[in-house]
């Protein structure tokens, strides 16, 4: 640790890292750089501008254990706005730095690399870089300028720095490429989240002027009302009163379009009501309209800007009565392919299918934005699904972003925003949108597969159990060519009440017969009656076939115990003339599988209706993307065409 007195004001100046060769000192703003014992004054530092960040220096915090403290910030602008670079200080003396661009934050470190990194001018958006050996993709290509710095930091900056920078994301990871030195540096780090830096010694938000900024001072240049912003940092803002857009960059709005009155959209939750999502307070910032084009058919959807202090800024869309809950990713996730060929993503351990592409562009806006944004302003966008989940890819010039989105049913945002008008009236089946159905869908399977293993078990129980014991056999010579009554000698059913199986194998060879059986009880006079037919035919013509059998089997269930007698009731063919016989044989208890399949096939019903209507449900969902899929009664008809061509 090094002290020094400012050379201008004579303030104490520390420098906390031995790699620090600059500060500013924090009471006049002078700009000094360490110089072996001494300092030098090279100069004034330009102010920062307020922005809405929560971190300051002395914010202390953790990443990855490791407990570290912020000793200065380089603050940059960019086309799209602003961003922080808070130099960090670790215990073991390890300088990192936290990237802070309107809440989505990344830790890096200067590292090596193995592979030759590409130049400036020939990286592109979406182009694959190796890293030490793992694949990185460019997501943003940027030209920031250096607005001011404070604190200690390890090289000499200015306000005008012009730092030329690439970021680019794994699935994993994060890495920044620096193109403001001749050899360019390679940091490397990751994306993370402001929960898990567990960070103190925040700015409070009301000191931020979050959510209570009101720059009175201001008047709209179209209309002279006074403007009121609620967050800093804020590069684009309407009048509420004309909805004119403006640009906020300074203390001079100026005016960048006007809407005619007849123009004008009220959002359906108007701006800056709270809401609660996730246990998380978010402020409605700004709306905006955007129109899309996919297969020639043109659209539009509902975008709201929401603002939370440590969250930063989510999304939240509507688009034919659908809500989708939305916050900018911090991966980019890997490339991968569908069971059917299309393309897909895979994100923490989801499988996100290609839904379809879009060109988007902004055609109306209203509220406060951190962004540059512009009417016409346009991107492509290619959505991949997993309900209720949606991932997002937006490319607007040398930008890719990607956004994590969840479904969120209407009355949940009814309740979030106190919403008390009529919610939207839904249409359709949103991309993302899960089936209602499906945890009812998962419980008929889970209920089916146990009722059917008990089924199973009972079965087999019967068929272990199950006696198959002979009692009575006896051979019949039926009439030829008429009917015929005969009466078989008394026997003996013996155990306990069950079923009776009738064995009848006859004698036919290319005729029928018709054979009716009564079982007749001798104790009670109970009569158990069954009809069968029995026929068989066969030949060769241009090959030899069969149909039928001569032979037939019935079961009586429920048949007690005790002494019986059998009629048998025989016709036969009227023009018959060879002699017919049958051979009837009568087992007592034997196991039956025709019942076990009934009640299976009845059990299969229940998620086979389930599945039928989940699979429509999903072909309507699919049969606005670029991948349709067949509903299950096209898929039955296109199989029926099929066969009937063949």
């Amino acid at each position: 640790m090094k002290k020094a007195n400012c050379p201008t004001c004579g303030a104490l100046v520390i420098f906390r890292s031995a790699s620090s060769i600059m500060a500013v000192c924090e009471y006049c703003r002078s700009t000094l750089i360490r110089r072996d014992a001494d300092v030098e004054n090279i100069g004034k530092m330009a102010e920062l501008l307020e922005d809405a960040s929560l971190i300051r220096l002395g914010t202390e915090g953790r990443y990855r254990g490791m407990h570290f403290a912020v000793i200065g910030r380089i603050q940059l602008q960019y086309a799209q706005g602003l961003w922080n670079e808070w130099h960090l200080l670790f215990d073991n003396q390890r300088n990192g730095w936290l990237s802070d661009a309107n809440g989505d934050y990344t830790v890096t470190f200067l590292s090596k690399v193995q592979e030759t990194l590409p130049a400036f001018s020939q990286v592109k958006a979406g182009m694959t870089v190796p890293l030490n050996g793992e694949p990185f993709t460019v997501t943003d290509i940027e030209s920031g300028k250096c607005i001011a710095g404070e604190g200690e930091l390890v090289f000499k900056v200015g306000a005008g720095f012009v730092a030329p920078s690439v970021d680019l994301r794994s699935a994993r990871n994060f890495a920044s490429i620096d193109y403001s030195e001749e050899i360019p540096m390679l940091f490397m780090g990751a994306s993370v989240d402001f929960a898990d830096l567990q960070l103190s010694n925040l700015r409070d938000p009301c000191q931020t002027g979050i959510g209570n900024t009101s720059l009175n001072a201001l008047q709209c240049p179209a209309c002279a009302s006074p403007i009121q912003i609620h967050a800093p940092g804020i590069m684009r803002v309407t009048c509420p009163s004309c909805q004119a857009l403006l640009s906020a960059e300074n203390e001079n709005l100026k005016l960048l379009k006007k809407f005619s009155a007849a123009n004008k959209i009220d959002p359906f939750i108007p701006l800056g009501t709270q809401g609660l999502l996730d246990g998380v307070s978010y402020r409605v910032l700004g709306f905006l309209e955007r129109r899309g084009k996919s297969d020639g058919v043109t659209f539009s959807w509902d975008e709201y800007l929401l603002h939370n202090p440590e969250q930063g800024f989510r999304w939240l869309s509507e688009y034919d009565g659908h809500w989708t809950f939305s916050r900018p990713s911090n991966a980019a996730p890997e490339k991968s392919m569908t069971s059917e060929g299309h393309p897909a993503r895979l994100f923490n351990g989801r499988m996100y299918g290609h839904f379809e592409e879009t060109q988007a562009s902004v055609s109306y806006v209203v509220g406060e934005f951190y962004w540059r944004v512009v009417v016409g302003e346009s991107s492509t966008i290619n959505d991949y699904i997993d309900p209720p989940f949606i991932f997002s890819q937006e490319k607007y010039n040398n930008e890719i972003t990607w956004t994590e989105g969840v479904y969120l049913d209407a009355e949940e945002v009814k309740q979030a925003f106190s919403v008390t008008r009529p919610m939207p009236v839904q249409h359709g089946v949103a991309p993302n949108q899960p089936w209602p159905h499906e945890e009812s869908y998962h419980q008929v399977w889970r209920s089916f597969w146990y009722v059917s293993l008990l089924a199973f078990l009972i079965q087999v129980a019967s068929v272990f159990w199950a006696e198959n014991r002979t009692v009575f056999v006896q051979a019949f010579d039926l009439p030829v060519g008429k009917t015929g009554v005969y009466q078989s000698a008394e026997f003996e059913i013996p155990g306990h009440t069950g079923n009776v199986h009738l064995i009848n194998q006859t004698n036919l060879n290319n005729d029928w017969a018709y054979l009716s059986f009564e079982l007749i009880s001798r104790e009670t006079g109970q009569v158990y009656a069954v009809n069968r037919e029995v026929s068989y035919y066969n030949g060769c013509d241009d090959g030899c076939w069969s149909e039928g059998a001569s032979g037939d089997e019935a079961t009586i269930a429920g048949v007690p115990p005790g002494r019986y007698l059998m009629t048998v009731e025989a016709e036969t063919a009227p023009m018959r003339t060879q002699p017919v016989s049958t051979r009837v044989v009568v087992e007592r208890n034997v196991s039956n599988w025709h019942n076990y399949f009934i009640i299976e096939f009845l059990l299969w019903l229940f998620p086979a209706i389930f599945w039928w209507r989940r699979a429509t449900f999903e072909a309507e969902r699919w049969s606005g993307s670029e991948h349709p899929r067949e509903s299950p009664g096209e898929k039955i008809w296109s199989a029926l065409n099929s066969s009937g061509d063949d």
